[in-house]
């Protein structure tokens, strides 16, 4: 269940000693500056500006400068300070970085604004010094409210525990995005670092919404409560009603106050004595009304315990979220990028294990492959060339260690099937975990792009077939021509994946 999940996710939030990875969480910043510096050391290979061997020198005076002792975490912060002194001295870092979101200037900006919203609210709702019961002001902010609240919890309850992610969210999220990414178009390197880090970004950015959004709808009741209580004291107000609709139905506003009003039992005596007389007497059109004094109080406890407390826990939530995933922001260390970092680091060579399925690999593919893997892993690796597997097929064995990748190839010329390849992925994918090795998958596009090369829609449409059919097994996958291989597309096909 999905608060079982929870659970493990809290009890691992307090146990931080058990953790068995390479290095301790990354923060937010941290996490920017590593994909920002692996974004402009990728241009800069492209560009000739770096080689190779002038990274791998930087790699090895931070590994001394760190020590053998030190963890994965303080070495990659330390290199990447390296990679970007390396870059100026190259003049390759461009003049303009990577924008962070003002969140605090806007979800200030947004609270001021929310609690003047609350403040008139009040006068909208208020004529002269009558105050409608039926004034729809005040009833729309309850109403909202009760309504956000159940499309929480029906969210909650249908997905499996996710955080609900409606219109309003997603209309802040792109806003606040294009604010992020102003002034990146026509600098390459921005609009690459974007392109990777807005996806990384999206449940940190969506946690920090939903605060914002909550403490201005606190902020927002406060104002309400605010005005109502300050005009109160200068202003005798009398409380009634009036409705072109149920003008001459006062048993119907009977139920409807009641309902409504007395949903917090804070004044039994205030709702006893209404009857549809007294409701009839309460017309402004019939009467002066009654003074408001008790239902203002009645207001105040409904506003207070409908939209101010709810929405300040809420708040609270969505903040210690927040604060979370910004201390433990994700870094996929499995990525090409960060396992040929470590393995320099370590002195380690990565043994690539090939293995085909129902796809016997010609000897002119298996260069391709091996030409493949190496600009892939530049730095100490060698293949190894199973038997293509069929169904049944008993899996070679695998040798263990987290320097072993191994690699299943699929010719995207054959149709998925679970009974077929789904099988063949799960026995695969087990036997990798047991191993404590990486998986991941390629299928070789060459044989259906060149048998369908007049018609680009079968290859997109073939392309979606897999991709559907691979994405719930939670493997890393690539789309590669094996006969002639695009290495950056295919790590950042591999990280998408993932």
């Amino acid at each position: 269940m999905w608060f079982v999940n929870e659970y493990k996710k809290v009890m691992a939030f307090f146990n931080f000693g058990s953790r068995s990875d390479l290095s301790s969480p990354f923060t937010e910043e941290q996490a920017r500056l590593l994909t920002w510096t692996k974004v402009l050391e990728e241009e800069a290979l492209k560009r000739q500006k770096i080689t190779i061997s002038e990274l791998k020198e930087v790699t090895a005076r931070c590994a001394r400068e760190v020590g053998e002792q030190a963890d994965f975490k303080k070495l990659l912060l330390t290199r990447a300070e390296g990679v970007l002194e390396l870059l100026r001295s190259k003049s390759a870092v461009p003049s303009k970085r990577p924008q962070g979101i003002p969140y605090l200037v806007i979800g200030s900006a947004l609270g001021v604004l929310a609690f003047i919203g609350g403040v008139l609210t009040n006068e909208f709702s208020v004529t002269g010094n009558r105050i409608n019961l039926l004034s729809p002001p005040l009833l729309g902010v309850i109403a909202w409210n009760i309504l956000v609240y159940c499309w929480i919890a029906a969210a909650v309850l249908f997905n499996r525990g996710k955080s609900p992610v409606g219109f309003i969210r997603r209309f802040f999220a792109g806003l606040l995005l294009k604010l992020q990414t102003r002034g990146s178009h026509g600098q390459e390197a921005l609009v690459s670092f974007y392109s990777k880090w807005t996806e990384d970004e999206m449940p940190l950015l969506r946690r920090r919404i939903a605060e914002i959004l909550h403490f201005s709808a606190a902020l927002f009741g406060l104002g309400l409560i605010a005005s109502i209580g300050i005009h109160g004291w200068g202003t005798e107000y009398t409380v009634g009603w009036e409705s072109t609709w149920l003008s001459e139905k006062p048993a119907a506003v009977l139920t409807f106050i009641n309902l409504f009003y007395g949903m917090i039992p804070t004044n039994a005596d205030l709702f006893n004595q209404l009857t549809p007389q007294v409701i009839e007497s309460m017309k402004f059109g019939a009467g002066h009304g009654q003074n408001a004094a008790p239902w203002l109080v009645q207001l105040f406890y409904i506003i207070s315990l409908i939209v101010v407390v709810p929405r300040v826990l809420l708040g609270l939530y969505a903040y210690a979220k927040a604060r979370y995933i910004e201390n433990h922001f994700p870094i996929d260390l499995e990525s090409v990028y960060y396992s040929n970092i470590l393995r320099q680091w370590r002195g380690q060579t990565m043994l690539i294990q090939i293995i085909p399925f129902s796809y016997p690999l010609t000897e002119k593919v298996k260069d391709e492959i091996q030409k493949f893997a190496s600009e892939l892993h530049p730095e100490n690796s060698r293949c190894v060339f199973s038997a293509a597997q069929h169904e049944n097929t008993k899996l070679p064995e695998i040798p263990g260690g987290e320097q072993t990748e191994v690699v299943a190839v699929f010719a995207m010329t054959s149709t998925p099937e679970t009974e077929v390849q789904g099988n063949f992925i799960n026995e695969l994918k087990q036997k990798v975990q047991d191993s404590k090795a990486l998986l991941r998958i390629v299928v070789d596009t060459s044989g259906f792009l060149a048998r369908f090369a007049n018609t680009p829609q079968r290859i997109t449409e073939r392309k979606k077939n897999w991709s559907n059919f691979l994405a719930p097994y939670g493997v890393s996958f690539a789309f590669v021509n094996l006969t002639d291989a695009d290495v950056k597309d295919a790590a950042a096909q591999f990280e998408q994946a993932k």
